[in-house]
């Protein structure tokens, strides 16, 4: 324990900080407590209101659910998958999958820009713009865009492709497509 010596009296810090407390505590005693009396008073009376009722909730009625002689809702009936298998395409159409992708079916077609166009030696080829910003001639014959589009002719004022798309039944149909020149 600590010890402090004044003038010759030893006073430990623990009776000095226990009086520092204690005349503390009476100098805030206060029995007048009128003017907090008041001020609640002021208040409750400004501010006055009213809480809503809370809303009468239905109680849950469960209903029974008996599936004893009927199809299961998440699985097709059966003629619709019989119907499905007839109705399969069989033109013979279907994408070329052993070929080597050219650089432009990466993309879609929606994000390529056709610049230019130009002529060498009676050829067209048309100037690309892929959306990382790289520049790729293509001419008739190649192919660009995610869906097997294979270029038809090239114009001054485009490109003609020829896409190989899913019908939806399994099998593919053939759909044109144009590319046109931006300004």
């Amino acid at each position: 324990m600590t010890f402090i010596r004044l003038s010759n009296r030893v006073f430990s810090i623990k009776w000095i900080v226990s009086a520092l407390a204690v005349s503390t505590l009476l100098g805030c005693a206060k029995n007048d407590i009128s003017d907090l009396e008041t001020f609640v008073a002021e208040i409750k009376t400004k501010y006055t209101g009213q809480v809503e009722a809370l809303p009468v909730i239905t109680p849950y009625e469960s209903y029974s659910y008996h599936v004893a002689k009927k199809r299961d809702p998440f699985r097709p009936s059966v003629s619709l998958v019989k119907e499905a298998t007839l109705k399969r395409s069989s033109n013979g159409l279907k994408p070329n999958e052993v070929r080597n992708k050219e650089e432009l079916e990466r993309y879609s077609l929606s994000s390529l820009v056709m610049v230019g166009i130009m002529n060498n030696n009676g050829q067209n080829w048309a100037i690309i713009k892929t959306p990382d910003n790289s520049v790729i001639r293509v001419r008739k014959g190649n192919y660009m865009g995610e869906n097997h589009g294979k270029i038809t002719r090239i114009t001054e004022s485009g490109i003609e492709l020829k896409e190989i798309v899913p019908d939806g039944r399994g099998g593919w149909i053939e759909r044109k497509n144009k590319l046109s020149l931006s300004e």
